[in-house]
């Protein structure tokens, strides 16, 4: 059983407790909210139902965006992998499409699909797919071909040594990809929203942003952050499940 990070936790307590004097001190609370103006505005949002049903909003798009990425990404990926062939023919457009920022493909996604959940959707997917699909295909390569050679004696065919070999062996290369994916998603999740204005923890952001509402947008700002750190732990507590032949050392 892990122990759990005290330190880290009285490193985050000194920051806030440092961060609550500065404003005070210098009178800072015009432009920056103290922390515990910013918690009184979480607690409020959160208890009236305003926050909570736009970061619903959110984590709806947010986990269906995520969940294509990991689907494609993991399957192309594997099979990239898995054929020289398939790596040669694809690797030019590979790296010419993976360096394009999510945000920038925006205008693009609002033109075929409006503003609405499928437009976020789309985007998340796209930002999310690029680590998991070349940790697939780097973990897909990284195979030993003792393990190939060995089904292939067994009477093993071609399926079966992807599925049965390839796969599991590249688990734990996908498992990173699809948590730095996750935060990569998130990210572009709330952007998408900001820049929709339609609903989503983004949108609430920009409408507290034009009303000079600072406590509830950082309070929003706060969510997200808390959202993305039980999202990482959960995925990390996954993988140790998952791909626990790796050891514990690997996934600390």
């Amino acid at each position: 059983m892990k122990r759990p990070n005290v330190v880290g936790w009285v490193v985050v307590f000194v920051v806030v407790a440092s961060a609550e004097a500065l404003v005070r001190l210098f009178r800072l609370g015009d432009s920056v909210p103290a922390p515990t103006a910013t918690t009184r505005a979480l607690v409020t949002e959160l208890r009236t139902g305003t926050l909570a049903g736009e970061i619903g909003a959110t984590v709806g798009t947010y986990a269906q965006g995520l969940a294509i990425a990991v689907v494609v990404g993991v399957v192309v990926g594997v099979l990239i992998g898995s054929f020289r062939a398939l790596l040669d023919a694809s690797s030019v457009l590979i790296e010419f499409l993976r360096p394009i920022p999510a945000v920038s493909l925006i205008p693009l996604a609002v033109l075929f699909f409006g503003f609405g959940a499928p437009m976020r959707r789309w985007i998340v997917a796209y930002a999310a797919l690029w680590p998991i699909l070349l940790n697939a295909l780097y973990g897909a390569r990284g195979v030993d071909r003792v393990l190939h050679d060995v089904a292939r004696t067994s009477g093993v065919g071609a399926v079966g040594r992807l599925v049965r070999v390839t796969l599991p062996a590249s688990l734990p290369s996908i498992a990173t990809g699809v948590r730095i994916s996750a935060s990569i998603g998130l990210l572009v999740a709330v952007t998408a929203e900001w820049v929709s204005g339609t609903d989503g923890v983004g949108a609430y952001m920009q409408r507290q942003e034009n009303a000079f509402q600072l406590p509830e947008l950082y309070a929003a700002v706060v969510l997200v952050g808390f959202f993305g750190y039980v999202v990482n732990r959960a995925l990390r507590a996954g993988e140790r499940r998952l791909v626990f032949w790796a050891g514990e050392e690997r996934l600390r």
